[in-house]
């Protein structure tokens, strides 16, 4: 661990895996100082190790009313007192059409992809405010403009999550914060995410936009480094989320030959 060589201090969540690891990877050779976070220990010293001096595992889940504590012990154990970057990169997947839909399965989709926004963002604005150009990045999805057939659960969590951190860019601007709240929007990404939930039923993988979680995890790179509110990658994921928006019976009736 090498803390006093990073010019900036980034957290993390769902870093033990896929494009959260991606973006932890870059953030790294960027010269970040990264605050590794999952709910998976062994994954995460894992990747630590992976990741050399410039980063540290901290295995906590950011749903549990313990995670603000825990994380304030954790930056006063390390003498920092600000954050210049939070990356919310943490989410589960759910497939299944209404009639298969376990409520308890549903709740806990909408807690992990759209009521976590809520803690990190109570939980980190003070060190955020402390930091430089401060961002706070919510991994979104194209489905909260068109959620396929067996992924409502899913795309409405997600459509969720991006209201909730939208809400806040809109809240901090008004008090004036520095804060500056923005949104991640990719389609299909080539990761374990599809197998490593446990879900209700099936539904057809996202095929629009697929890319390696390497690739979107560079666009996450080009929008931190932007002016720019929300960025959706890839031509297709464009053309969807345009489609969604401008044309809606049409996106309807393409959603509705897919479920059948």
């Amino acid at each position: 661990m090498n803390i006093h060589s990073a010019s900036k201090i980034a957290l993390v969540t769902g870093a033990s895996q896929g494009l959260g690891l991606e973006i932890a990877r870059l953030l790294v050779q960027r010269g970040y100082f990264v605050i590794l976070n999952a709910r998976d220990p062994k994954r995460l010293q894992m990747v630590e190790r992976e990741l050399g001096d410039n980063c540290l595992r901290f295995a906590a889940d950011v749903t549990n009313t313990k995670f603000s504590e825990r994380l304030k012990a954790l930056m006063q154990k390390l003498k920092f007192g600000y954050l210049d970057l939070v990356i919310h990169s943490a989410g589960i997947n759910h497939m299944g059409r209404i009639s298969e839909t376990k409520m308890e399965n549903a709740r806990q989709t909408f807690n992990i992809n759209s009521c976590s926004v809520i803690a990190l963002a109570q939980t980190t604005r003070t060190y955020l405010e402390a930091g430089s150009s401060p961002r706070f990045v919510y991994v979104s999805s194209v489905m909260q403009y068109a959620p396929m057939p067996g992924r409502s659960v899913y795309a409405a969590s997600k459509a969720a999550g991006e209201q909730i951190a939208t809400a806040w860019a809109v809240e901090l601007r008004a008090e004036k914060s520095p804060i500056r709240v923005q949104i991640f929007r990719p389609a299909g990404i080539e990761t374990a995410f599809h197998d490593n939930t446990p879900t209700d039923g099936h539904a057809p993988r996202s095929n629009v936009s697929r890319m390696s979680a390497a690739k979107a995890a560079g666009y996450v790179m080009q929008l931190i480094d932007s002016k720019k509110y929300d960025l959706a990658p890839g031509f297709k994921n464009k053309i969807v989320a345009f489609v969604a928006q401008h044309f809606t019976g049409f996106a309807r009736w393409l959603l509705v030959r897919r479920a059948k």
